[in-house]
C-alpha cells in the first residue's frame, strides 16, 4: 500500500497516511503532472496506446517523504523507460486545487482533493528512451504556441514531429484537435495554457541568453583583434626615437 503526504486546504503538511484513508476521508495531497520540453519551444507528448491520443507524459501521486524531482523522475521513467537527468532543468508551471466526490452504486465514495502541481522538465535530445509502458505508443513533438492555438480555436491544424530511436525524427504529420486527448472534468485549454505559456517564456529567455552570448563572444573577438593589431604596430616601432 502507497503513503502520501496530507496537507491541509492551505498547501500547509499535515501527516502521512496510507492511499486509502487518503480517498476515503478526503484529505488533501499532491499529484504531479509530468510535461516535456525542449529549448526550442516544443512540447513533447506521449501517444496512449488505447486510443491513440497525445496527452502529457504522466501524472502521478506524490508518495510520502518523496521530493518533486524525484516523483517527476519516477512518472518519466514509468512512460518512457528513462530517467530525467539531474542536470535538466525543470520548473512548476501550475498548482491548482481539484476536488472529485463520487458515490457509487453501493453506496462507497471516493474523495479526491489534491493539489495538481504541473510540472515541465527539459527534454534530453540525445536520450536512448525505450518505450515498454503498455499503454504508451510513442512520443510527438509539437511547437508548444502552435498546439495552444489549435486548442483555443478548436480548428486547423499544427504539425507534429514522431520522436523514436528508429527514426531519424522527420517523420511528421498533421495534428488536429480530435487528436488530443481531454479529460471529462477538465478544460483542455486551461490544462495546457499555463504549460505552454511557461515553456514559451523558457524558451523567451533561453534564446535572448543565446544572442547575448553570441554578441558578447563577438565583442571579445573584437577587442582580442584590436589588440593583436596593436601589438603588430608595436613591433613595427620597436627601437624607434619617441619624442
Amino acid at each position: 500500500m502507497e503513503y502520501y503526504d496530507t496537507f491541509d486546504e492551505n498547501g500547509v503538511f499535515q501527516s502521512s497516511e496510507d492511499e486509502f484513508d487518503v480517498h476515503y476521508k478526503g484529505l488533501w495531497h499532491k499529484v504531479v503532472r509530468v510535461w516535456l520540453y525542449d529549448n526550442e519551444g516544443n512540447i513533447y507528448l506521449r501517444v496512449r496506446k488505447q486510443d491513440n491520443k497525445l496527452d502529457c507524459i504522466n501524472q502521478m501521486h506524490l508518495q510520502s517523504q518523496e521530493s518533486i524531482s524525484s516523483c517527476f523522475d519516477r512518472a518519466m521513467f514509468d512512460k518512457l523507460g528513462i530517467h530525467f537527468p539531474a542536470t535538466s532543468n525543470f520548473e512548476q508551471a501550475s498548482i491548482r486545487k481539484v476536488k472529485i466526490h463520487k458515490v457509487y452504486s453501493d453506496n462507497s465514495e471516493l474523495r479526491d482533493n489534491y493539489f495538481l502541481c504541473d510540472y515541465v522538465g527539459e527534454f534530453d535530445k540525445s536520450s536512448n528512451f525505450f518505450i515498454f509502458n503498455n499503454d504508451t505508443a510513442g512520443l510527438v513533438k509539437i511547437n508548444a504556441k502552435g498546439l495552444l492555438s489549435m486548442i483555443n480555436t478548436r480548428t486547423g491544424e499544427v504539425l507534429g514531429y514522431n520522436v523514436s530511436l528508429n527514426t531519424s525524427g522527420d517523420e511528421k504529420h498533421l495534428i488536429k484537435i480530435e487528436d488530443i486527448y481531454e479529460e471529462p472534468n477538465e478544460d483542455t485549454y486551461m490544462k495546457y495554457n499555463f504549460v505552454v505559456n511557461t515553456i514559451s517564456k523558457i524558451a523567451h529567455k533561453f534564446n535572448k541568453e543565446q544572442r547575448e552570448n553570441k554578441k558578447m563572444k563577438k565583442l571579445i573577438e573584437k577587442q582580442n583583434d584590436n589588440e593583436e593589431t596593436f601589438m603588430s604596430h608595436a613591433d613595427d616601432n620597436e627601437g624607434d626615437e619617441i619624442w
